[in-house]
C-alpha cells in the first residue's frame, strides 16, 4: 500500500506518549457484512472497556447487543429485545456514543480501512461524530479511495461531514 496504516500506528505511538487514550479497530473485506465489528474492537479496548461501569444501566443493556459478557457481569442487566422501531435504534447508537464519550479526558479512535466497513457502522459514526460538541473526541479513519465509487455508503458520510465542516482529508 502507500503507507496509510503504518502512518496510523505511528501517530497513535505519539498519542499514547502523550498520555491520551487510544482505541483501534480495523475492518477487513471478509468481515464487512459483521454489523459493528470495529465498534466491539473498540468497546472492548483497554481506552474503554474499563469505563463502561461508570454508565447507566439503560446504556449497558443496549451495549450488552454488542458485548454479552456484560450480561453476566452486570446481573441486574436484562437480555436485549430486538430493534424494531427508530426510537430503539436511536437509544442503542446513544448508549454507543455515551460509551465512547463517559470519560472527560480527551479520545482518539482509529478505525483503518473504511472502505470495507459495514453501513451500520458508518451510520453510527455520523451520530458518534454529531453526539456531543463539547466531548474531546478525533476519529482518524483510513480508506483506499479507489475502492469507494459513489454509491458506497463511506461516501454519503463523507459528503455529510463536509457539508456539516467535521472533516479534514489528507491524500496520500
Amino acid at each position: 500500500g502507500i503507507g496509510k496504516t503504518r502512518l496510523t500506528e505511528e501517530a497513535q505511538l505519539w498519542v499514547a506518549q502523550q498520555g491520551y487514550a487510544s482505541a483501534y479497530a480495523r475492518s477487513y473485506a471478509a468481515e464487512g457484512a459483521l454489523s459493528y465489528s470495529p465498534v466491539v474492537d473498540w468497546l472492548r479496548s483497554e481506552a474503554i472497556r474499563p469505563t463502561l461501569g461508570q454508565l447507566d444501566t439503560v446504556w449497558l443493556n443496549e451495549i450488552a447487543r454488542l458485548l454479552p459478557e456484560l450480561l453476566t457481569e452486570h446481573p441486574q442487566l436484562s437480555p436485549p429485545k430486538s430493534i424494531t422501531d427508530g426510537w430503539q435504534r436511536r437509544q442503542f447508537f446513544e448508549a454507543l456514543a455515551r460509551a465512547m464519550t463517559i470519560s472527560a479526558q480527551p479520545l482518539w479512535l482509529v478505525i483503518d480501512d473504511l472502505q470495507w466497513c459495514d453501513r451500520e457502522t458508518l451510520e453510527w459514526l455520523h451520530f458518534l461524530i454529531r453526539f456531543n460538541a463539547q466531548q474531546p473526541l478525533l476519529l482518524l479513519g483510513t480508506y483506499r479511495s479507489e475502492e469507494v465509487n459513489q454509491q458506497h455508503a463511506l461516501q454519503k458520510l463523507l459528503l455529510a461531514l463536509h457539508s456539516d465542516e467535521r472533516i479534514s482529508e489528507i491524500h496520500l
